[in-house]
């Protein structure tokens, strides 16, 4: 089975470690920058019966659907964390959408008139054209126009739904453009408002970064990212982790736990309380845990 068939069956907060059925523990570590995530299953040379049936069944369930969520939001996290530097910007663009006062005082063709001189946009398609744009200019600024990377965000609001006019957007972008300040960056979107701040990876900042670009999700090409980004592969391990250390670590998280993984990993420390989930169909625990290097 795949990893995800694993996390989708060890889905219970609380329960018992069995252990007596497990030939091992699979340890599937990712490092990407300073960050080390580590998952852990147990194996078996003979699943328990209706383990991959239940695991198939679950795969369309509402639990597959926050599972996936997650990991979405891991997968744009470690982009973060192995791609950029410190001297990345987080910057948000806006456009300038008239008041609910001054659409008050307009009939809607005057709106729409106005919508149109204004160049706001009516699809998100529109608004990948202006990013485009955006981007190029910010690559025309810079030496090095191929080292350019980024992460993007297109967020919407209805706030004038009930007139019939389009989604009011917004851009939140991850920005590594070197040679180029804060307000050279800001200085090449001409539209509405606009902040840029530095990365702050310290913090977990790339987890909290990632929350917030992968929240509320509404169909069609809502994130995406430059090229140049590579997504840290996973390595395989059956021998990191005893049947015994699993064990220990699921039954005293704060304590062993901590002690255990920071043994085994020597240079970093925990940097949340490992996640344990036990399950009705298998033995043992899942477990994760994200550690980060020691500077």
């Amino acid at each position: 089975m795949k990893l995800t068939d694993y996390e989708i069956l060890y889905d219970l907060p609380a329960g018992e470690y069995q252990g007596r059925l497990i030939d091992g523990i699979r340890t599937v570590t990712i490092r990407a920058g300073k960050s080390l995530e580590i998952m852990c299953h147990p194996i078996m040379r003979r699943l328990p019966e209706g383990a991959k049936r239940e695991a198939k069944a679950r795969k369309t369930s509402p639990a597959m659907e926050r599972l996936n969520q997650r990991n979405l939001e891991l997968k744009v996290m470690r982009l973060a964390e192995a791609n950029f530097s410190p001297l990345a910007m987080v910057f948000t663009g806006t456009f300038e959408y008239p008041s609910m006062d001054d659409i008050g005082m307009m009939n809607l063709d005057d709106v729409w008139e106005k919508w149109i001189e204004d160049k706001l946009p009516e699809h998100e398609t529109d608004v990948r054209r202006v990013v485009r744009n955006f981007l190029g200019r910010l690559r025309r600024k810079m030496e090095n126009p191929k080292a350019l990377k980024w992460m993007l965000r297109i967020e919407e609001k209805t706030k004038y739904e009930a007139l019939g006019l389009p989604p009011c957007y917004h851009v939140h972008m991850l920005i590594e453009a070197e040679g180029l300040s804060q307000d050279d960056i800001s200085a090449q979107w001409p539209f509405g408002f606009t902040r840029c701040d530095r990365f702050d990876m310290a913090h977990d900042g790339a987890r909290r970064l990632a929350h917030y670009l992968t929240k509320n999700k509404r169909g069609g090409r809502w994130f995406s990212h430059s090229r140049n980004l590579k997504l840290p592969a996973p390595r395989v391990s059956d021998r990191k982790i005893s049947r015994r250390r699993a064990m220990n670590i699921a039954s005293d998280v704060r304590m062993e736990g901590r002690a255990i993984l920071e043994k085994l990993y020597p240079g970093y420390r925990i940097m949340e309380l490992p996640r344990v989930s036990y399950s009705d169909f298998m033995p043992g625990a899942f477990i994760y845990a994200r550690m980060r290097r020691r500077d």
